[in-house]
């Protein structure tokens, strides 16, 4: 018997037909996969450390990937549908927002790694994201072992019919949302997004897949700080600090216009990281600006979108500010 109440999340029964009758046309990750490609101006991003850094050194300095992980925990709380994911053939909302992402213990091709994850209200500024982030970075480098690596160590030293069994079991259990807490829990793919700091070890921002396993349902990849030649808006190239994102999706937890508007977002939180320590700016507060907002696009391209149209008619005096970007 199948049940509805899970763990880990809120099963959605209002959605429309339409959105309800997707997994059971895709009913896997692997054949509902979109990707995005964005890249974003990171130079206001890089002024902004070298001022709240000041003269700071080592552990109090607030990094990149803080800001990526304070910007992606404030694109969920504000972009919720972001937060779902598909089990058994239905749609649910996470409990809580989670990010997961990989540890090297040391910057060697032969050391381990290990799965660190931070739940998040969604509501922290950078210099709480670093002080969360802390203590997570210190126990995933540690000689000691998580429940995730104590599982994987379990499992794989059985022979391969009894790991099979084991995989196939946790399918199941999965899909009728009787999966034991505790096992969860030790899998870090049971998480809002995972993230692959890939910039971290001077590479760019390949796409990757979603996992068939646990609850991520998005998947995103940063890569390496690099000048770029950027036209400005008077029409000049200028360098700029730029860095590529690359974000999967699966398709069936929202539709593809709030996806969009949800990376202009943290396109937009990214470039302009005060924005980050005002945790009760709304979505259209954070968005007024900004250039790449597929709403803004519309209303300069003559659409007549319901939402575009409207903010068209009571903002008419703000046509020179989207003129400048």
């Amino acid at each position: 018997m199948a049940f509805r109440k899970r763990r880990d999340g809120i099963f959605l029964k209002r959605l429309p037909a339409f959105r309800r009758i997707f997994p059971y046309l895709m009913p896997t990750r692997t054949e509902s996969l979109i990707y995005f490609g964005h890249t974003v101006d990171m130079t206001g991003a890089v002024a902004y450390l070298s001022r709240v850094n000041g003269r700071e050194r080592g552990r109090n300095r607030i990094t990149l990937f803080h800001l990526f992980l304070c910007a992606t925990a404030r694109t969920l709380l504000l972009r919720p549908e972001l937060n779902r994911f598909v089990a058994g053939r239905r749609i649910y909302q996470h409990r809580e927002i989670s990010l997961t992402f990989i540890v090297k213990k040391v910057f060697t091709e032969e050391a381990d790694e290990s799965n660190a994850r931070i739940v998040f209200t969604g509501a922290e500024t950078p210099a709480e994201v670093r002080d969360l982030l802390r203590p997570k970075l210190e126990t995933a480098r540690s000689a000691a072992k998580g429940a995730d690596d104590k599982l994987i160590d379990t499992v794989a030293a059985l022979p391969r019919p009894l790991s099979n069994l084991i995989a196939r079991l946790i399918r199941f259990l999965d899909y009728h949302n009787i999966l034991p807490r505790f096992l969860m829990e030790a899998i870090p793919l049971y998480t809002s997004v995972y993230l692959a700091n890939l910039g971290s070890i001077g590479l760019g921002a390949p796409f990757h897949h979603l996992y068939e396993f646990g609850s991520a349902s998005l998947f995103l990849v940063i890569g390496k700080l690099h000048k770029k030649p950027v036209v400005d808006t008077r029409g000049r190239v200028v360098p700029r600090d730029c860095l590529d994102i690359s974000v999967t999706l699966d398709e069936r937890i929202t539709e593809g216009f709030y996806a969009a508007r949800s990376i202009a977002l943290f396109a937009a939180l990214l470039e302009q990281p005060e924005l980050l320590e005002k945790p009760k700016l709304t979505l259209e507060e954070i968005l007024a600006e900004n250039r790449d907002d597929p709403v803004r696009q519309g209303r300069k391209t003559g659409s007549t979108h319901p939402a575009a149209e409207k903010r068209s008619r009571s903002r008419r005096s703000g046509a020179s500010r989207v003129t400048r970007g």
